[in-house]
């Protein structure tokens, strides 16, 4: 082979060319060639002398050049202009569907029916229709899911934004524009709208890839001078390659749930208080009683279940006041607490229940302070350790640990009691929450001491868990960070 041929070589389109040419010269050349012959025996019939033949031969040769330049150049432009006609009509074909005009069928002007079969031309307008078809459907679909996207964005409450990698908006539905105001000329980034400094955060703690964010913050909506509570969940939004290209905010106006929870709280804090004046009064009642009926054995046992019942109650009092506390943003006062001192108090409060079931208790204090609530820190102390006692069998072994890891304060709680299931981890730090209904009733508790614990530990920006250890018992872990503004 002359040339090299490739894969994508149009054969069909090239024999096409040759074809015309061969038939179109061919011919021409033989006719002109016999022609000429003719002529020149004529001539030479009556001619005498070498320059009359050389002229004869001149005129014979200029004759055929002429023939075969008009002939050829014919041919060319007939040949060049019958195969570039079916590329102007496909040109057309391709602007139209990059003009998204969606007017021409498959078989539209056959860019080479002349030749009564198919060709490269008419495979390339076949494609052309299928990605005209294809765009078609594409855009309809798209269109149709354009829609249902608005729609939905529009009949939800919750205002969404999203904006892209610079913070410009790149789009966001009606409850925004409610919200917030709707974009004027000018007015197309995030923060011509915010001047919240955590809602921008997190959107660009987003946009540095750093996964999706929650945030609850304050923010006052136009035409108001009121703030509203608002829990904001910022999402990525990626290409199909995974290239990061902006961020989705839902802004979900949690004020009303807010009220109803403080109303809760303001409920249980008051309840709490009411009853704590007449049980005190019952308690001091029956321990007067159970003296003047010291001989009385049926009398003194009834006023004994009577004070053992009216002491749980106080306790539960006393829980559902420290949760109210807790939830209702009361200031911790956080002071250099010895963990060591507090330690040794908490033990000493709790020795009689200890001794009681001859439980042996460890301590390792590997950090000697931290800035913390010392009320609220001893409380969480005392809630894990009387918990390990009350389920911890009969000489069984409690550790108390307290460590320093990378930025933060850890208090480790182990023991070798009945354990927690994996199952339960989820939801034991939820109030009234029982692992084993029976046996905690037999144990006794409010059902709050670990909600307590929770509370706490997240008022100190710290965070609790709960382990399984292998073979039985459980690892209580209570993460308290390093205070930066201390």
């Amino acid at each position: 082979m002359f040339f090299p041929r490739s894969q994508y070589f149009p054969k069909q389109l090239f024999r096409r060319f040759l074809r015309r040419q061969i038939l179109g010269v061919v011919p021409t050349l033989l006719l002109t060639a016999m022609a000429v012959r003719i002529y020149l025996s004529k001539q030479f019939s009556h001619l005498s002398t070498v320059d009359e033949v050389t002229a004869a031969y001149d005129r014979a040769f200029l004759f055929l050049a002429l023939v075969m330049i008009f002939t050829v150049t014919g041919i060319t432009l007939w040949t060049g202009y019958r195969m570039v006609l079916p590329l102007g009509r496909i040109l057309l074909k391709a602007r139209s569907i990059l003009r998204r005009e969606y007017n021409f069928n498959e078989r539209d002007e056959p860019a080479d029916a002349e030749e009564g079969h198919p060709g490269e031309w008419s495979d390339l307008e076949s494609a052309l229709y299928r990605i005209n078809k294809d765009m078609q459907s594409k855009d309809i679909s798209l269109a149709r899911e354009r829609e249902e996207i608005e729609a939905i964005l529009s009949a939800i409450s919750e205002a969404v934004v999203a904006v892209d990698q610079t913070g410009s908006l790149l789009f966001y539905n009606s409850q925004f524009a409610v919200f917030f105001g709707e974009a004027r000329r000018g007015q197309d980034r995030l923060s011509d709208f915010f001047r919240n400094s955590d809602v921008l955060e997190a959107f660009r703690a987003t946009l540095r890839s750093e996964g999706t964010q929650n945030v609850n913050t304050l923010l006052r909506l136009k035409n108001e001078t009121a703030y509203r509570h608002f829990s904001l969940s910022i999402a990525p939004l990626k290409l199909t390659d995974g290239q990061l290209y902006g961020a989705v905010g839902v802004f979900h106006d949690v004020s009303e749930l807010k009220r109803m929870d403080q109303v809760r709280v303001d409920f249980v804090a008051n309840v709490s208080h009411e009853l704590r004046t007449p049980l005190t009064a019952i308690k001091g009642y029956a321990e007067t009683l159970r003296e003047d009926f010291k001989g009385n054995a049926n009398a003194s046992k009834f006023l004994e279940t009577i004070e053992r019942n009216t002491d749980r109650l106080i306790a539960l009092v006393q829980d559902l006041l420290s949760l109210s506390a807790l939830e209702s943003g009361q200031d911790l006062e956080k002071t250099e607490v010895d963990l060591a001192a507090m330690t040794n108090r908490v033990l000493h409060q709790l020795e009689s229940e200890r001794a009681r079931k001859q439980q042996k208790i460890q301590t390792k204090i590997l950090v000697p302070q931290l800035w913390a609530d010392a009320k609220r820190l001893e409380q969480v102390l005392s809630n894990l350790v009387e918990n390990a006692i009350k389920y911890v069998p009969v000489q069984g072994n409690i550790e108390i640990r307290w460590e320093e890891r990378p930025g933060e304060v850890v208090l480790v709680v182990t023991d070798d009691g009945p354990g927690v299931p994996p199952e339960h981890h989820a939801r034991i730090f939820e109030r009234f929450y029982r692992v084993d209904s029976a046996r905690s009733r037999e144990q006794g508790g409010t059902g709050l001491g670990l909600a307590i614990v929770k509370h706490i530990v997240q008022r100190h920006g710290g965070k609790v868990s709960v382990e399984s250890r292998p073979g039985g018992g459980a690892v209580f872990l209570c993460r308290f960070p390093f205070d930066k503004e201390r």
